[in-house]
């Protein structure tokens, strides 16, 4: 199978249900932050390299564009933690009648969560 077919088919929503979506979505989350995981590691490498190649990394991420970074990464760790629960009631069988409900809350709540988040990312730190 082309994974070039395979990667696009995940975002083609036309047609989809939302359970569709959200499944897509929280699979894009996880990879998301495994890339995020991997940048990470790469920066807390740059210790060993001394402390003012570290300090001076460590300047990239107080600037505008990591700022926005933060904010999608946010964004990933929302739609993924939440989604995650949604996939594990749901799979439990609990509330399986009600999945349709389950699942507008759970996206109501990434929408709270990721705003409360943004405010804290934009205002706070």
């Amino acid at each position: 199978m082309n994974i070039g077919y395979v990667l696009r088919s995940w975002f083609k929503i036309r047609g989809r249900s939302l359970e569709q979506v959200s499944f897509a979505a929280r699979r894009l989350a996880g990879i998301i932050m495994a890339l995020y995981f991997l940048a990470h590691v790469i920066d807390i490498s740059t210790v060993v390299l001394g402390k003012d190649v570290y300090n001076a990394f460590l300047g990239v991420f107080t600037s505008p564009p990591a700022i926005l970074v933060d904010l999608f990464l946010w964004a990933a760790l929302v739609i993924h933690g939440v989604l995650g629960l949604y996939s594990l009631i749901v799979e439990m069988g609990i509330m399986v009648e009600k999945r349709k409900t389950l699942l507008a809350i759970s996206w109501v709540t990434i929408v709270l969560l990721f705003l409360m988040g943004t405010w804290v990312i934009m205002y706070v730190f």
